[in-house]
Protein backbone atom coordinates (compact mmCIF):
# COMPACT_ATOMS: atom_id res chain seq x y z
CA UNK A 1 0.00 0.00 0.00
CA UNK A 2 2.92 2.34 0.61
CA UNK A 3 3.99 2.13 -3.04
CA UNK A 4 0.41 2.70 -4.21
CA UNK A 5 0.09 5.76 -1.97
CA UNK A 6 3.33 7.30 -3.25
CA UNK A 7 2.44 6.59 -6.87
CA UNK A 8 -1.08 7.98 -6.51
CA UNK A 9 0.14 11.20 -4.89
CA UNK A 10 2.73 11.66 -7.63
CA UNK A 11 0.12 11.02 -10.34
CA UNK A 12 -2.36 13.46 -8.77
CA UNK A 13 0.27 16.19 -9.15
CA UNK A 14 -0.09 16.15 -12.94
CA UNK A 15 -3.30 14.27 -13.83
CA UNK A 16 -6.21 14.54 -14.46
CA UNK A 17 -7.03 18.07 -15.52
CA UNK A 18 -10.10 18.27 -13.27
CA UNK A 19 -8.84 19.51 -9.89
CA UNK A 20 -11.62 18.02 -7.71
CA UNK A 21 -10.56 14.56 -8.91
CA UNK A 22 -6.94 15.35 -8.06
CA UNK A 23 -7.92 16.39 -4.53
CA UNK A 24 -9.90 13.16 -4.15
CA UNK A 25 -6.94 11.11 -5.41
CA UNK A 26 -4.64 12.84 -2.92
CA UNK A 27 -7.05 12.09 -0.06
CA UNK A 28 -7.28 8.43 -1.08
CA UNK A 29 -3.48 8.28 -1.27
CA UNK A 30 -3.28 9.72 2.24
CA UNK A 31 -5.64 7.02 3.43
CA UNK A 32 -3.49 4.34 1.81
CA UNK A 33 -0.40 5.80 3.47
CA UNK A 34 -2.04 5.52 6.87
CA UNK A 35 -3.33 2.02 6.10
CA UNK A 36 0.21 0.91 5.20
CA UNK A 37 1.35 1.52 8.79
CA UNK A 38 -1.90 0.72 10.59
CA UNK A 39 -0.68 -2.51 12.20
CA UNK A 40 2.50 -0.77 13.39
CA UNK A 41 1.34 2.60 14.68
CA UNK A 42 -2.41 2.57 15.19
CA UNK A 43 -3.88 -0.78 16.19
CA UNK A 44 -3.95 -1.23 19.96
CA UNK A 45 -2.86 2.32 20.70
CA UNK A 46 -4.92 5.31 21.74
CA UNK A 47 -3.78 7.42 18.80
CA UNK A 48 -6.81 7.31 16.53
CA UNK A 49 -6.79 11.10 16.29
CA UNK A 50 -3.52 10.91 14.34
CA UNK A 51 -5.03 9.01 11.39
CA UNK A 52 -7.12 11.88 9.94
CA UNK A 53 -4.30 14.32 10.76
CA UNK A 54 -1.89 12.17 8.77
CA UNK A 55 -4.29 12.03 5.81
CA UNK A 56 -4.62 15.83 5.90
CA UNK A 57 -0.83 16.13 6.10
CA UNK A 58 -0.45 13.99 2.97
CA UNK A 59 -2.94 16.16 1.09
CA UNK A 60 -1.19 19.32 2.33
CA UNK A 61 2.16 18.00 1.12
CA UNK A 62 0.66 17.10 -2.27
CA UNK A 63 -0.66 20.67 -2.60
CA UNK A 64 2.34 22.56 -1.22
CA UNK A 65 5.39 20.64 -2.44
CA UNK A 66 5.14 21.61 -6.14
CA UNK A 67 4.78 25.28 -5.12
CA UNK A 68 7.73 25.04 -2.74
CA UNK A 69 9.71 23.32 -5.48
CA UNK A 70 9.20 26.36 -7.71
CA UNK A 71 10.02 28.90 -5.00
CA UNK A 72 13.20 27.23 -3.77
CA UNK A 73 15.25 27.95 -6.88
CA UNK A 74 18.55 26.95 -5.25
CA UNK A 75 19.83 23.70 -6.87
CA UNK A 76 18.42 20.81 -4.89
CA UNK A 77 16.80 23.31 -2.51
CA UNK A 78 13.50 21.53 -1.88
CA UNK A 79 15.29 18.19 -1.50
CA UNK A 80 17.62 19.63 1.15
CA UNK A 81 14.64 21.06 3.03
CA UNK A 82 12.98 17.65 2.89
CA UNK A 83 16.21 16.15 4.21
CA UNK A 84 15.90 18.56 7.16
CA UNK A 85 12.39 17.24 7.75
CA UNK A 86 13.72 13.70 7.67
CA UNK A 87 16.37 14.67 10.23
CA UNK A 88 13.61 15.96 12.52
CA UNK A 89 11.74 12.67 12.09
CA UNK A 90 14.92 10.75 12.92
CA UNK A 91 15.36 12.88 16.05
CA UNK A 92 12.02 11.93 17.60
CA UNK A 93 10.82 8.50 16.46
CA UNK A 94 11.92 5.35 18.31
CA UNK A 95 12.24 3.21 15.16
CA UNK A 96 14.86 4.64 12.78
CA UNK A 97 16.06 1.79 10.54
CA UNK A 98 13.85 3.03 7.69
CA UNK A 99 15.56 6.43 7.71
CA UNK A 100 18.62 5.11 5.87
CA UNK A 101 16.48 4.35 2.82
CA UNK A 102 14.81 7.75 3.08
CA UNK A 103 18.14 9.58 3.36
CA UNK A 104 19.50 7.82 0.25
CA UNK A 105 16.43 8.86 -1.78
CA UNK A 106 16.60 12.50 -0.66
CA UNK A 107 20.35 12.88 -1.10
CA UNK A 108 20.12 11.30 -4.56
CA UNK A 109 17.34 13.70 -5.56
CA UNK A 110 19.21 16.76 -4.32
CA UNK A 111 22.48 15.64 -5.90
CA UNK A 112 20.74 14.99 -9.23
CA UNK A 113 19.42 18.56 -9.31
CA UNK A 114 22.84 19.97 -8.49
CA UNK A 115 24.55 17.89 -11.19
CA UNK A 116 21.86 18.48 -13.83
CA UNK A 117 21.51 22.17 -12.92
CA UNK A 118 17.74 21.92 -13.20
CA UNK A 119 14.82 20.81 -11.07
CA UNK A 120 13.55 17.25 -11.20
CA UNK A 121 9.84 16.82 -12.00
CA UNK A 122 7.55 17.83 -9.14
CA UNK A 123 5.90 14.37 -8.89
CA UNK A 124 9.26 12.91 -7.87
CA UNK A 125 9.53 15.36 -4.98
CA UNK A 126 5.91 14.75 -3.97
CA UNK A 127 6.56 11.01 -3.80
CA UNK A 128 9.71 11.65 -1.74
CA UNK A 129 7.77 13.86 0.67
CA UNK A 130 5.18 11.12 1.07
CA UNK A 131 8.00 8.68 1.79
CA UNK A 132 9.19 10.95 4.61
CA UNK A 133 5.66 11.01 6.05
CA UNK A 134 5.46 7.22 5.84
CA UNK A 135 8.81 7.01 7.68
CA UNK A 136 7.45 9.29 10.41
CA UNK A 137 4.26 7.26 10.87
CA UNK A 138 6.07 3.91 10.75
CA UNK A 139 8.86 5.06 13.05
CA UNK A 140 6.51 6.41 15.71
CA UNK A 141 5.32 2.84 16.46
CA UNK A 142 2.16 4.19 18.07
CA UNK A 143 3.77 6.68 20.46
CA UNK A 144 1.56 9.76 20.43
CA UNK A 145 4.33 12.30 21.09
CA UNK A 146 6.49 10.79 18.32
CA UNK A 147 3.53 11.03 15.95
CA UNK A 148 3.14 14.69 16.83
CA UNK A 149 6.84 15.34 16.28
CA UNK A 150 6.94 13.36 13.04
CA UNK A 151 3.91 15.10 11.58
CA UNK A 152 5.21 18.53 12.58
CA UNK A 153 8.48 17.67 10.83
CA UNK A 154 6.57 17.86 7.54
CA UNK A 155 5.79 21.56 8.02
CA UNK A 156 8.81 23.23 6.31
CA UNK A 157 7.81 22.60 2.69
CA UNK A 158 4.17 23.27 3.52
CA UNK A 159 5.19 26.64 5.01
CA UNK A 160 7.26 27.50 1.93
CA UNK A 161 4.32 26.59 -0.28
CA UNK A 162 2.03 28.90 1.67
CA UNK A 163 4.31 31.96 1.52
CA UNK A 164 3.86 33.69 -1.82
CA UNK A 165 5.88 36.21 -3.79
CA UNK A 166 9.21 37.80 -2.99
CA UNK A 167 12.69 36.75 -4.02
CA UNK A 168 13.95 33.19 -3.97
CA UNK A 169 15.67 34.00 -0.70
CA UNK A 170 12.28 34.45 0.94
CA UNK A 171 11.57 30.78 0.36
CA UNK A 172 15.02 29.81 1.62
CA UNK A 173 14.59 31.91 4.76
CA UNK A 174 11.16 30.45 5.51
CA UNK A 175 12.50 26.94 4.97
CA UNK A 176 15.40 27.50 7.38
CA UNK A 177 13.04 28.86 10.04
CA UNK A 178 10.65 25.92 9.86
CA UNK A 179 13.35 23.24 9.65
CA UNK A 180 14.87 24.73 12.81
CA UNK A 181 11.43 24.73 14.47
CA UNK A 182 10.87 21.09 13.46
CA UNK A 183 14.23 20.04 14.89
CA UNK A 184 13.63 21.88 18.17
CA UNK A 185 10.16 20.37 18.50
CA UNK A 186 11.52 16.89 17.73
CA UNK A 187 14.06 17.08 20.56
CA UNK A 188 11.60 18.57 23.06
CA UNK A 189 7.96 17.55 22.64
CA UNK A 190 8.75 14.75 20.20
CA UNK A 191 10.67 12.82 22.85
CA UNK A 192 8.55 13.88 25.82
CA UNK A 193 7.03 11.43 28.28
CA UNK A 194 3.43 12.14 27.28
CA UNK A 195 1.23 13.86 24.71
CA UNK A 196 0.62 17.12 26.58
CA UNK A 197 4.23 18.42 26.45
CA UNK A 198 4.33 17.51 22.75
CA UNK A 199 1.24 19.59 22.04
CA UNK A 200 2.65 22.52 24.02
CA UNK A 201 5.94 22.22 22.14
CA UNK A 202 4.17 22.21 18.77
CA UNK A 203 2.20 25.31 19.71
CA UNK A 204 5.30 27.15 20.91
CA UNK A 205 7.47 26.15 17.94
CA UNK A 206 4.73 26.91 15.40
CA UNK A 207 4.06 30.33 16.95
CA UNK A 208 7.77 31.19 17.04
CA UNK A 209 8.30 30.01 13.47
CA UNK A 210 5.24 31.95 12.35
CA UNK A 211 6.59 35.17 13.83
CA UNK A 212 10.03 34.51 12.34
CA UNK A 213 8.37 33.94 8.95
CA UNK A 214 6.74 37.37 9.18
CA UNK A 215 10.18 38.86 9.86
CA UNK A 216 11.66 37.07 6.85
CA UNK A 217 8.86 38.35 4.61
CA UNK A 218 9.23 41.88 5.95
CA UNK A 219 13.00 41.87 5.39
CA UNK A 220 12.57 40.51 1.88
CA UNK A 221 10.21 43.37 1.03
CA UNK A 222 12.61 46.07 2.25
Amino acid sequence: MRAAALALLALATVWPRWWPVRWAMAAVAGGLLVASVWDVSFVGWDVGWAAPVAVCAAVALWWAVPKAHERLAVPGGAWWVLLGSAAAVYACVPETDQMREVAVVLIAGGAAEVLLRRRLPAPALVAAAALVEWAALFGATGRDRALVGGLFALSPLIAVGLVRGGSRWRGVGVAVVWVAAALVMARTGGVADSLSPAVVSVAACAATAGLATLVVVRLDRS
